[in-house]
């Protein structure tokens, strides 16, 4: 439903796979002590790098407290142990730290401890092999590459604990046609995974992967300031990612995808007892109309093909529990042509089970300059859903969309987020509370829905309160629908034993104003379930 990806995808593997059939690494036998130490003064080494070369495979590498150069890579399996995260800092390179080898037979399992790894800065990626001579258009793992092995089915295994990972840069430095029908003026240069980019099987218990970015001055996408799972999976316990970004700005940038973690395409994804907060996607661009451009996922975003009917539509699969989705944030403005933006917490388009875990305060701004006619359209500012959800037991608060078009149509929808499948999502046991959207423009008109949550496809929910919700439509024209729910024409939904109350929508005298409570444009199943106490109305449409 959101996702555009020009460059990444299953023809680009193809294109790749040939281009490193002569590129396999062997990893050649070394001989050395079972443990390795690295210390400032007094140990076998002074730093890393070399003592990997002499480390046997399965051996282990103590690093004391010190600070020590980066740009090595692990090539063995080995465990690496540092003297605590504020202890012992690698820092430098790009990638600080590589972990396999890209196009190996074989990859390590590798193991990570107190270690703090900041300060790369990576222009560049394996994946640019076929661009001979412009290596830098594909900038790829800040702090950490983990990159795919021979076939592309995976890559190293890798633990991470008691960690920080922070303050790492990708930004590609080179340029090549995108091959869409724009041409010259939007060439393609990406950026991917600011902190941690992985082809493998990663898992990150007690670590912080924060302030990194994703981006640079000629990208046109920057994909994950965070973390970019690009095939297997990525396990989160008790860890942190929290203020990283995702930036792409004029002249060449069109896509921000995910300030913090980014599950591609038939990767799994599980967060549990985890803070995901503070991350941003920022889009600042100047195309017009004919150019897509868009900014989605502040916090997380779930790939897939919006219905995930079977698997082999590849759809990422992801299960958060116990965790805090909180603070994070999308924004997209457009000097020339429309801004569009979606999903301030979660974008699902895959397969995502939320249970036990609070969704709060993210937010999706859009805005066009004044003496634009050009719109503004934000969506979602929770979650937003074209792929399967099941959501349990959730918060989902103080989420806010807004959307700002002085001369054009300023679209605003679905503060808490919404549902766009046409496979069966469910809600239960879950409050949907002080979410907003607001629309404005002063000559144009507005098109406001679902303060709470929206549905354009199949939802059912049960057990849920919808409550104290709002939308607020500033301008001479235009439709303010459904302050607690607004259900579209295509959308089927069923509320049991549910409350949509004290819910609310304001308006300009020339905005007609339809369903405080519950808008729908089709006939909603209602059991069991009080509408009550709504402004300006309670119900409008079909069921009303």
């Amino acid at each position: 439903m959101r996702c555009h990806r020009a460059w990444r995808s299953a023809g680009m593997l193809a294109l790749l796979v040939p281009a490193i059939t002569a590129l396999l690494v062997a990893v050649p036998g070394q001989a050395g002590a079972a443990t390795v130490t690295v210390c400032p003064s007094g140990c076998q080494f002074t730093q890393i790098g070399p003592a990997i070369a002499a480390a046997s495979p399965g051996g282990t590498i103590t690093v004391a407290a010190g600070t020590y150069s980066g740009g090595f890579t692990i090539d063995k399996t080995l465990s690496l142990a540092g003297a605590g995260k504020g202890s012992t800092i690698i820092s430098g390179g790009g990638p600080v730290v590589t972990i396999g080898a890209f196009g190996a037979v074989s990859e390590p399992a590798v193991s990570i401890t107190g270690v703090t790894i900041t300060g790369g800065v990576t222009h560049s990626s394996p994946m640019s092999v076929p661009f001979t001579g412009q290596e830098d258009v594909f900038a790829a793992g800040g702090g950490i590459e983990i990159p795919p092995n021979a076939d592309f089915s995976g890559g190293a295994a890798v633990t991470i604990a008691n960690s920080v990972i922070t303050g790492n840069t990708v930004a590609p430095t080179a340029t090549v046609s995108s091959g869409l029908a724009c041409g010259s003026i939007c060439p393609f240069a990406g950026a991917f995974g600011g902190g941690i980019d992985s082809w493998g099987t990663v898992r990150l218990a007690n670590t912080t992967v924060s302030d990194n970015q994703a981006g640079g001055p000629v990208a046109s996408d920057a994909d994950a300031g965070g973390i970019d799972i690009e095939l297997g999976s990525l396990t989160l316990q008790g860890s942190t990612v929290t203020g990283n970004r995702a930036i792409a700005s004029a002249p060449n940038g069109r896509f921000a995808d995910t300030g913090g973690i980014l599950a591609q395409f038939g990767t799994t994804l599980t967060i549990a007892g985890s803070l995901v907060s503070d991350n941003i996607a920022q889009l600042s661009t100047a195309f017009p109309n004919s150019v897509e451009t868009n900014a989605q996922a502040g916090g997380i975003h779930i790939q897939g093909d919006d219905s995930c009917a079977t698997p082999s539509s590849g759809c990422a699969v992801a299960t958060i529990s116990d965790s805090t989705i909180s603070g994070n944030s999308v924004t997209a403005s457009n000097s020339i042509g429309d801004a569009a933006d979606f999903c301030g917490g979660i974008c699902d388009d895959g397969s995502l089970v939320l249970r036990d875990s609070a969704v709060n305060a993210n937010h999706v701004t859009a805005t066009v300059p004044a003496g634009s006619t050009a719109g503004a359209s934000a969506d979602s500012g929770g979650i937003g859903t074209g792929g399967v959800e099941s959501i349990t037991d959730a918060t989902i608060t103080g989420n806010t969309v807004s959307a700002t078009a002085p001369a054009g149509v300023a679209s605003a929808n679905s503060g808490g987020g919404s549902s766009g499948t046409p496979l069966v999502s469910t809600i239960s046991d879950s409050l949907i509370s002080g979410n907003s959207v607001t629309a404005t423009t002063s000559t144009g008109s507005v098109v406001l829905q679902a303060g709470g949550f929206g549905n354009l496809g199949l939802l059912k929910v049960r057990n849920t309160t919808i409550s104290g919700n709002t939308g607020t439509a500033n301008g001479p024209a235009g439709t303010a629908k459904g302050g607690g729910i607004g259900n579209a024409p295509q959308g089927n939904l069923t509320l049991t034993d549910s409350s949509v109350t004290h819910n609310t929508l304001t308006a300009g005298a020339g905005i007609s104003i339809q369903g405080g409570g519950l808008y729908t444009a089709v006939p909603v199943t209602l059991t069991n379930t009080k509408i009550s106490s709504n402004t300006p109305d309670n119900c409008f449409g079909a069921s009303c």
